[in-house]
């Protein structure tokens, strides 16, 4: 089977109406071609768009223009004309030539070198300029044109001062100004008034600085369309929806992003023509002073006038004004072409109602095509209405005429009823969305699973807002952008979850890591239909942290910048979280390192270092413990004070290691008399001391019987010159709230000094 070819799309702002339409055109020429597109939505370069002065961080959206490669893409189109509409020529030339070694084709701008696909600017503002100066007898007119770097800026102003010069008006400098083809164009507008007392009209070289010229009219009670008559260029989307509806010039963005993308094959191979243009045409409005709907131009547009004997042309011309010529849907094609032909048919037929009920039925069924997307609603309310005046001029009676009215009175009723679905599907997509984010958050940040990130999570609810599938890849490490104009992205990225229709998966470690080039195809990217893919940065401030693939029609694509900023968010709050989880995790580690570590000194501080016995503050301690357990009270204790004996004659004749040994061995002696639970201590010097809780009564007697049998038994084994003995001191009691350790201690001393008596003199002190 033949490859499909990649397409690259690199536009400005998928959310921009007119960047959007590019987008749309693109992919139905791509559907027409079986190619793939992947859409790269950035912003802009150069000088900042007003539309983005305050935000900080918005050349963080121009990352994805690093991601086309030769081996992701076989042609890349840019819409040049809109991202680099206020860069200097240098500029431009920088990101061109940071664009991989495919073909590469602008739009909306030309650019020597390469291949260029732009508006025929003339046609369409000749016909605007001709029509305020010989319908409206305008000569004293004003021009507000755009950055002189920018191609088309430059053209529609030398067709200003062409027109002109054709219609033997002087040109004027004065009348002059330069905006930025934004919005905020007042100050250029108050510098044009300021200039010129009297103007008849002005014209915007683009429609966004038409809005700051109706502001600045405002501010001096000038109204557009009476005080002054006002046209623009572009008939964006808003142009229609200001007071008065701006009189303009349609460049239909759709339509020629769909005669670009349509020649792919010939740019991939070299036999495209290099520059390629697309014609504009004149809209009507109020602005100009003219009425809204002007049926002498619309039948002309529409080949409307002799339909009934020549409807090829009126299709053809219904198609073009509608679409451009570049809708080749079947569905919508033969829905408009089946209504087309009923409305003939019942302009010729003598028995009206029959056809006017399968008219009705054409019309419901093309209401339920994808008309108001690949389309203006303006334009197919223009279209029924020229058809509305067309019939009536055809019937003669006034039945006929009645009956006209009523069917195209249901027709604007539909059209008008059908506009607000979209509204309230966008409502219920907005709702979607939200409730897609609270019940994302709420799954993600109730995860209590070792916080590991449930990533697959994040893409939950996206099929409900029209994405086919989503893929989230995430890059490695702190990633970051500081601004820099080319930045290159890691060249290995990790896919952490899939969305697929509603499927959430998720992939294991070693699944994940693959080349940042590879995001549009890959492994886990499966079948072998075409697809449209618009990729989206994922970041916060100067973090960048990965990327958001969704394939779904651009038509859909209204939500993608939203969700994106939403997704990267939720990213930030989980990061910080996993940080966050990080720093608690090595403080608990800390804290139970130092308590362990205290445990070990405290342990060590308690020892006697020597005979590895407590020494006396350990002794001490434990002994209290023991003694105020509540376990231990009631029952019988004894403590055993111990001294050796003679350890100054041992260190004295045969050294203090001899003295250590005969210690250590008085140790062991006590640890093997006594049982592992009774604590054993060196009191200090050649002073011992052991304290157990027997719980049943106990014999001294046979307790102290008991260290001389096993000190007899050391004694034989060390097979030293001297003996190794102790004196000892038994005290029995019973374990009390009040009983004090060193009371004990002192009895016990007291028996131990009796002992050393009666061994020095034979005798007992009584």
């Amino acid at each position: 089977m033949k490859r499909r070819i990649n397409i690259g799309f690199v536009i400005d702002d998928i959310d921009n109406y007119f960047s959007n339409q590019a987008a749309i055109g693109a992919e139905q020429a791509a559907k027409v071609l079986g190619a793939n597109l992947f859409v790269f939505p950035g912003h802009y370069i150069g000088k900042t768009d007003s539309k983005y002065a305050d935000k900080r961080y918005e050349y963080q959206y121009n990352t994805v223009f690093s991601l086309p490669t030769e081996r992701n893409v076989d042609i890349i189109y840019i819409l040049q004309g809109m991202i680099c509409s206020r860069a200097d020529i240098d500029t431009q030339k920088r990101f061109l030539q940071a664009m991989p070694n495919v073909p590469i084709v602008c739009l909306f701008s030309d650019f020597e070198g390469y291949h260029s696909v732009t508006f025929d600017n003339a046609s369409g503002l000749r016909s605007l300029l001709v029509h305020l100066i010989n319908k409206h007898k305008a000569s004293d007119i004003g021009f507000v044109s755009g950055p002189v770097t920018n191609r088309d800026a430059r053209e529609r102003l030398d067709i200003y001062r062409s027109v002109l010069k054709e219609n033997n008006i002087p040109f004027d400098a004065h009348k002059i100004v330069y905006g930025d083809f934004s919005m905020a164009s007042e100050d250029a507008v108050n510098e044009l008034l300021d200039q010129n007392d009297h103007l008849d009209a002005i014209v915007f070289a683009n429609d966004s600085m038409a809005v700051g010229g109706y502001n600045a009219l405002a501010k001096r009670g000038l109204v557009p369309g009476k005080d002054i008559l006002i046209a623009g260029f572009d008939d964006d989307v808003f142009s229609i929806s200001l007071e008065p509806p701006l009189t303009t010039v349609e460049a239909s963005s759709a339509s020629l992003a769909y005669k670009a993308v349509l020649n792919a094959e010939n740019y991939i191979n070299g036999s495209a023509l290099k520059d390629m243009t697309v014609e504009t045409h004149l809209v009507q409005r109020s602005s100009c002073g003219c009425d809204d709907f002007d049926i002498g131009v619309m039948y002309e547009r529409l080949n409307i006038a002799d339909c009934e004997n020549d409807s090829t042309d009126f299709i053809a011309g219904v198609k073009d004004y509608l679409f451009n010529d570049f809708v080749k849907t079947e569905a919508i094609n033969v829905a408009l072409e089946d209504f087309l032909r009923s409305y003939i048919e019942f302009l010729k037929a003598d028995e009206k109602q029959a056809v006017i009920e399968e008219m009705d039925g054409k019309f419901a069924k093309l209401l339920r095509t994808d008309l108001f997307v690949l389309s203006t609603r303006e334009k197919c309310f223009n279209t029924i209405q020229a058809m509305q005046s067309k019939a009536l001029e055809a019937f003669g009676n006034d039945h006929d005429r009645v009956l006209v009215n009523e069917v195209f009175a249901r027709y604007f009723r539909r059209m008008t009823f059908s506009g607000i679905l979209p509204v309230n599907s966008a409502r219920r997509r907005s709702e979607r969305m939200r409730g897609m984010v609270n019940r994302q958050m709420g799954e993600v940040f109730l995860n209590e699973n070792g916080f590991n990130i449930p990533y697959e999570h994040l893409l939950g609810g996206f099929s409900g807002l029209g994405f086919t599938r989503s893929f989230l890849y995430l890059f490695q490490g702190n990633i970051k952008n500081h601004g820099m104009f080319n930045w290159t992205p890691p060249t290995s990225i990790l896919l952490k979850a899939i969305s697929d229709g509603g499927e959430l998966k998720t992939l294991t470690d070693e699944q994940q890591l693959l080349r940042t080039e590879s995001i549009f195809e890959n492994e886990f990217i499966t079948g072998d239909e075409r697809r449209t893919m618009i990729v989206s940065p994922l970041f916060v401030g100067e973090d960048v942290y990965g990327l958001l693939v969704n394939e779904l029609q651009i038509s859909d694509s209204f939500s993608v910048s939203s969700v994106s900023s939403q997704l990267s968010v939720t990213l930030r709050s989980l990061f910080m979280m996993e940080e966050q989880n990080k720093v608690k995790q090595a403080l608990q580690n800390s804290l139970e390192r130092f308590i362990r570590d205290n445990t070990m000194l405290e342990e060590i501080a308690q020892k006697d270092e020597l005979t590895g016995l407590y020494n006396r503050r350990g002794f001490i301690s434990n002994s209290e413990k023991a003694l105020g357990d509540p376990a231990n009270q009631g029952k019988i204790a004894i403590i055993c004070y111990a001294d050796m004996d003679n350890l100054k004659m041992v260190n004295d004749e045969f050294g203090h290691d001899d003295g250590d040994f005969a210690l250590r061995t008085i140790a062991q002696v006590l640890q093997e008399s006594f049982r592992d639970s009774d604590i054993i201590g060196r009191f200090g010097g050649d002073e011992f001391i052991a304290l157990a809780i027997t719980g049943a009564d106990c014999d001294t007697v046979a307790m102290k019987s008991r260290i001389e049998k096993v000190t007899k038994r050391y004694n034989k084994f060390a097979n030293k010159p001297y003996p190794i003995e102790m004196s000892t001191g038994i005290y029995k009691f019973r374990v009390t709230g009040n009983v004090d350790i060193y009371d004990v201690i002192n009895n016990a001393d007291g028996l131990l000094y009796q002992e050393k008596i009666r061994k020095k003199t034979g005798r007992d002190i009584r």
